[in-house]
């Protein structure tokens, strides 16, 4: 092997080293600012949606992020809750936002104070909804309810839209999964940063 080779090599090796460093950095940066809950009031918690099982009840994971809301709205932390999600991919099945609905609705909620959407297909889409439907709402100040490590991505797209007053609470349920959650919310975070 020549130096021309051996120098690529070295070249190559640090480049791997680094992206392996920032995904690290990223990843514990996301972890600290998923799992530091905002302790005051808003006037909303917007809730991200997950899948809903064959039988039209919510997943562990879905179930974990409405508990959370269900728990700041119990506390007068919030007056509204959105929840969103998408219309899910099985013929018949209920769509996220409709599932999320209805449990909270069994737990007490009033209808009045839900708001149902049944398009937000993606955090993208669910924050440019809320965006939309705010302008009825008039609310200045916004708790976005996921996973830890799904908040640091949905409080950046909020603010991109224009929507400034955003903080996060993430579920109190936690999964082996979460760590391969991880790495893939490392690559769609910078996909949002490039896309949206």
């Amino acid at each position: 092997m020549d130096k021309k080779d051996k120098g690529r090599r070295r070249k190559i090796k640090t480049a791997g080293r680094l992206i392996l460093l920032w995904i690290a950095i990223h990843s514990v940066y996301i972890t600290f600012d998923g799992l530091y809950e905002y302790k005051g009031n808003a006037d909303i918690a917007v809730v991200l949606g997950n899948r809903v099982e064959a039988d039209s009840s919510l997943s562990p994971v879905l179930q974990g992020r409405v508990d959370k809301a269900l728990q700041l709205y119990r506390q007068g932390r919030v007056h509204k809750v959105m929840v969103s999600g998408g219309k899910g991919m099985l013929a018949g099945k209920v769509p996220e936002g409709l599932a999320m609905k209805r449990y909270l609705v069994q737990k007490g909620v009033p209808s009045a104070d839900i708001i149902e959407d049944n398009d937000g297909e993606n955090t993208y889409y669910t924050a440019k909804d809320f965006k939309a439907a705010n302008d009825s709402l008039h609310c200045s100040s916004v708790i976005v309810v996921s996973t830890f490590y799904h908040i640091t991505r949905c409080k950046y797209i909020f603010r991109k839209l224009g929507i400034r007053n955003v903080h996060g609470a993430s579920s109190d349920v936690f999964y082996a999964n979460d760590l391969l959650g991880l790495p893939r919310e490392f690559l769609a975070f910078y996909k949002y940063l490039i896309w949206y």
